[in-house]
This record gives structure tokens, C-alpha cells and sequence, in this order.
């Protein structure tokens, strides 16, 4: 398991090799106070280590730390997307799983204002990236430590501060946040935003219960992968997406809904909408258990598509799927 700075008796965080940390500092001088120790270890037991940082933060590192730094990735590791934060904590977690195996361990370093989906005017998307990746990071032997600048926070950064991270380094000591909530009661109470309007669709199709409207479904999927270009295997994957979430839609939403098509050059957006409402918060964020024979068809379509977004509004579900060339 990856090692934070000393930390006081054990915690129940303990019992998932996952650790998410928050370091709140006044300037990045007083930051490297408390990170360089953290740093130098991670190096000394050949963990990964990854600072999605800016300029001046990566700078600083290498300043203080020299040589030692030599080996640091830097910039996101989850490629972030812009309006969503599942998206961007799936990817963390699929880059993280591929780059860490063996038993080997990562410290990451994420800066707020580098995440994708954190723009100012947008000051809940931090509180929803965070909470994701305590979903989609669990059982990883991955210690993430969100750095938050003082000068730069607010009542919104406060509250995703001491909401989403189970530990806060304070002096290079970690102490439990007695403040922490768990990610279901987050997101439910900081709601992932809708994704943005695309205009009127190419196609809509009605879906219900039934085999032949799924059968028609993945030959629609399937036509409208080859008109946007996509090779063999992304259409594959794209078919099992969309049939997963509509399945998924008519078991346990409504038992019928929409599903939309945007087919461009190289693209193809898909949305399904029903008119129930979710009991799980972003479903499909959380690996299933190797043993489970339910609960998988939102991940493995997480698995599949470049981009999977879920919300909820007053007239039911949605979830946007995105797959590209």
C-alpha cells in the first residue's frame, strides 16, 4: 500500500489500499514543505508518481527536489474531459490499473485547477470529480493528494475539501477528516450537471421491452458506426454500449425511453433517455467484484466508450455515450 506522511491510528480508510488526501497550502513554497518528504519516499519505495500540476507547481518540484524528480510523469492521468467528471475519474482509474500492475504503487498529485471540468464558473465540478474517484480509484494501491490553494478557495472549495477526502495532511502529518462524506451522499446532494445541448438529433428511436426492439437497436448502432467511420472493434464496442445502457434502462427505468443519435466524421453520440429516475449515484464507477453476475453492464459500457455521462433532471434519466475513432 502506498505510504502518506505519518498518520495517526488506524482508520477504516485503511482497509482499501485507495487513500485520498487533501493539502491545503499558501503558495507553492509552503506546498514542497509538505510534499517533498512525501515525495522523496514514494521515489525511495519505486512507487509511480504523477503530478497533475501547473507550470509553476511542476517547477518548484523539480527546483527542490532535483534529480529525484527525474522520473515524475506529469500532466492528468485520466486525460480529463471537459464536462464530465465521471468521465475523468474513469479515466484515472482505467490509466492507473494499466500502469501500476505488478504491485506496483502510485502517488498522484492533482491540482484542482488542472482537472478537467473545473472551470470557476462551474464551482461544483471539482466536488464531482473527486467523489467519482473515490468510486472509480477504490481498491487501487493509489494514494491521491488534492492540493488546494488557500487563496484561491471558497465556500465551494471548502465544501469539496472536506467532503470528498477521508484524510487531510496537516504539518506532513495525515489525520483523519471527521467531515468526510461518502460518495453516494456527495453526488446526491452535488448532482452531476447535465451534458451540454448538441442541437436536434439525426435519428431518435422509441425503445420498450422486447427482444426485436434490441435487435433493431444494435443494427441501427451498427450502420451508424460504418457512416461515421469507425473501425471494426470501436463499432463492436459501440453496439454493446448502447445495448447495455438501453437494456439496462428498460430493467430497471422506466421500461422505455428515447434513445438519440449525432453521427459526425469519426464520431458518433449516442444519448438514452427514460423517464425514471436513478437509485444509484453514477452507476458503473466502482469495478464489480470478479464473482458478480449483476452490476456490470455500466461499467463495462464505461469500458467501451470514450465518454459516458449520467444525469438526472425532472423528466427522468440520461446517459451520453461518446466513441470516436
Amino acid at each position: 500500500m502506498t505510504s502518506a506522511p505519518d498518520r495517526s491510528p488506524t482508520t477504516s480508510a485503511d482497509l482499501d489500499p485507495f487513500r485520498h488526501l487533501a493539502v491545503v497550502h499558501h503558495g507553492v513554497e509552503d506546498l514542497l514543505d509538505t510534499l517533498a518528504p512525501l515525495l522523496r519516499d514514494a521515489v525511495r519505495r519505486g512507487d509511480l508518481v504523477w503530478a497533475a500540476v501547473d507550470d509553476a507547481t511542476r517547477d518548484a518540484i523539480e527546483r527542490r527536489l532535483g534529480s529525484v524528480s527525474f522520473g515524475f510523469i506529469f500532466g492528468e492521468p485520466g486525460q480529463p474531459y471537459s464536462y464530465s467528471g465521471q468521465t475523468t475519474a474513469a479515466r484515472r482509474a482505467d490509466r492507473l490499473r494499466d500502469m501500476i500492475g505488478h504491485g506496483r504503487a502510485a502517488l498522484i498529485l492533482s491540482d484542482s485547477a488542472t482537472v478537467g471540468g473545473t472551470d470557476p464558473s462551474a464551482p461544483d465540478s471539482w466536488s464531482v470529480v473527486d467523489a467519482s474517484c473515490n468510486l472509480a480509484l477504490s481498491g487501487l494501491p493509489v494514494t491521491l493528494v488534492c492540493l488546494c490553494d488557500a487563496e484561491r478557495s471558497s465556500e465551494d472549495t471548502e465544501r469539496s475539501l472536506y467532503w470528498n477526502h477521508p484524510e487531510l495532511i496537516v504539518d506532513t502529518i495525515a489525520i483523519p477528516n471527521p467531515r468526510y462524506r461518502a460518495p453516494a451522499e456527495v453526488l446526491a446532494s452535488t448532482p452531476a450537471p447535465p451534458a451540454p445541448a448538441l442541437g436536434p438529433p439525426h435519428q431518435e428511436q422509441q425503445f420498450a421491452n422486447g427482444t426485436t426492439t434490441l435487435r433493431g437497436i444494435r443494427a441501427w448502432t451498427k450502420r451508424h458506426g460504418f457512416e461515421a467511420g469507425l473501425d471494426p472493434a470501436r463499432i463492436d464496442g459501440l453496439v454493446l454500449a448502447v445495448s447495455e445502457l438501453v437494456s439496462n434502462s428498460i430493467e430497471h427505468g422506466a421500461g422505455h425511453g428515447t434513445l438519440s443519435w449525432w453521427i459526425r466524421p469519426g464520431r458518433v453520440v449516442a444519448q438514452v433517455h427514460d423517464p425514471g429516475h436513478m437509485s444509484a449515484i453514477t452507476p458503473g464507477l466502482r469495478r464489480p467484484d470478479a464473482l458478480s453476475v449483476r452490476g456490470r453492464g455500466v461499467w463495462l459500457a464505461r469500458q467501451l466508450c470514450d465518454v459516458l455521462h449520467l444525469w438526472t433532471t425532472v423528466d427522468g434519466t440520461h446517459a451520453r455515450l461518446e466513441v470516436g475513432v
